[in-house]
C-alpha cells in the first residue's frame, strides 16, 4: 500500500524536480551543440581572400546577370586571370578540362587562376551550366 502524507509527497516532489534538472541540462547541451555561429570562414580565410583582392592585378572577368563579363578573353602564358562575382546568385568557374575549379563564389567573391601553359581553356558555371567562356592562352 502506498503511503500518501506530505513527506511522501516532499520525496516524490524533490526526486521529480531533480530528474526535470538533468532533462534542461542535457537538453541546453544538446542545442548548443547544435547550434553554432555562421561559418564565415576563418580569419585566414578572410585574409587570404582580402591579400588576393588586394594583389589582384591581371586581367578581370566580372560575374552579373548571370553572364561572365568577357566571354573570350585572350593572354600571354603567366597571366593571372580573375573572376568576381557582382551577381547576387553564387556561382562557380570550372574549366571543361579540370585544369581549374573554383569553390562556390559569394557576390563580392574572386577566384583567381594562373594560367601558364598555351592552351584554349573553356570554362562554366556548374550551377549555371548556360554561363560559358574561353581563355586563349598564347
Amino acid at each position: 500500500m502506498t503511503r500518501r502524507g506530505p513527506a511522501n509527497l516532499r520525496r516524490q516532489l524533490h526526486g521529480s524536480a531533480a530528474m526535470g534538472a538533468v532533462v534542461v541540462s542535457i537538453l541546453t547541451i544538446a542545442i548548443c551543440a547544435l547550434v553554432r555561429p555562421s561559418d564565415a570562414g576563418t580569419a585566414s580565410d578572410r585574409t587570404e581572400r582580402s591579400v588576393a583582392v588586394a594583389a589582384q592585378t591581371g586581367p578581370q572577368i566580372e560575374i552579373a546577370k548571370h553572364k561572365f563579363s568577357r566571354p573570350t578573353l585572350t593572354v600571354p602564358a603567366g597571366t593571372t586571370v580573375s573572376w568576381l562575382n557582382r551577381d547576387e546568385d553564387v556561382h562557380t568557374v570550372v574549366s571543361t578540362n579540370q585544369a581549374f575549379k573554383s569553390a562556390g563564389l559569394e557576390t563580392g567573391e574572386r577566384y583567381s587562376y594562373t594560367f601558364t601553359k598555351p592552351g584554349v581553356y573553356q570554362y562554366f558555371c556548374t550551377l549555371h551550366p548556360l554561363m560559358t567562356g574561353t581563355i586563349i592562352v598564347k
